[in-house]
């Protein structure tokens, strides 16, 4: 299925959205990625194809992509992204991925590093497009205070009594007890951890030390952004 670049937005200093119309109506579920196909001169070894979380909700009918760019070090394939002009028409195919809500009736904490934040725009914007109002605890680390999403979230989370979210900024843990202190039902809460593969490891070893049932932690690892 052919994708045409509509819009570029710039996030925050190192990360961008780029926003896609497909040319016929798709449907995936929050949460989920697809697989981006784009051609280019000289490619590494990672290659002309990669997978990307579709960070817009499936009611917006755009195909949204946010990522972050190290513009000295990164792939071939981003380098193409983020040079792509308005109009320009690339491949996109293969909807996957587990990382999805499936019964809203439980208590969630959805825990982010940098930029694994991207599923929970779109989770979080069709929890309201649907009027399912869920009790959500965000937990959302980052490097620094330029954070993605960070207007929007706000206005979500003022507009809406059953969100609640925490930043946390670097020197700051988030550690067991930072969880306990912002978690309020700790053990029957559901957890998913989005970020880069390091960070989620972490993140889960610490709620299985914690004794949490590890059939209530789901993860989804963004590879490439650890260092």
């Amino acid at each position: 299925m052919k994708v045409e670049l509509i819009k570029k937005i710039k996030e925050a200093e190192d990360s961008f959205s780029f926003i896609f119309k497909p040319e016929k109506e798709i449907f995936w579920k929050p949460g989920q990625f697809i697989f981006y196909e784009i051609p280019h001169k000289d490619p590494d070894s990672r290659g002309i194809k990669r997978h990307f979380t579709i960070s817009s909700a499936p009611y917006e009918k755009y195909i949204m992509l946010t990522s972050k760019f190290d513009f000295k070090k990164g792939s071939s394939l981003k380098r193409a992204l983020f040079n792509l002009k308005l109009g320009s028409r690339i491949e996109a195919f293969g909807i996957k991925g587990h990382f999805v809500v499936s019964d809203t009736n439980k208590k969630f904490v959805f825990i982010a590093g940098g930029i694994g934040i991207t599923p929970y725009r779109s989770i979080l914007l069709y929890f309201i497009h649907k009027g399912i109002s869920p009790d959500v605890t965000m937990l959302y680390g980052n490097k620094n205070r330029d954070i993605i999403f960070k207007d929007i979230l706000d206005k979500l989370e003022s507009g809406n009594n059953w969100l609640n979210i925490n930043y946390i900024i670097e020197p700051q843990l988030m550690d067991s007890d930072l969880i306990k202190r912002n978690v309020s039902d700790v053990y029957n809460s559901f957890y998913y951890i989005s970020g880069p593969p390091k960070m989620v490891k972490i993140i889960k070893n610490i709620l299985l030390e914690m004794k949490i049932d590890k059939e209530n932690i789901v993860i989804d690892y963004f590879y490439g952004y650890d260092d």
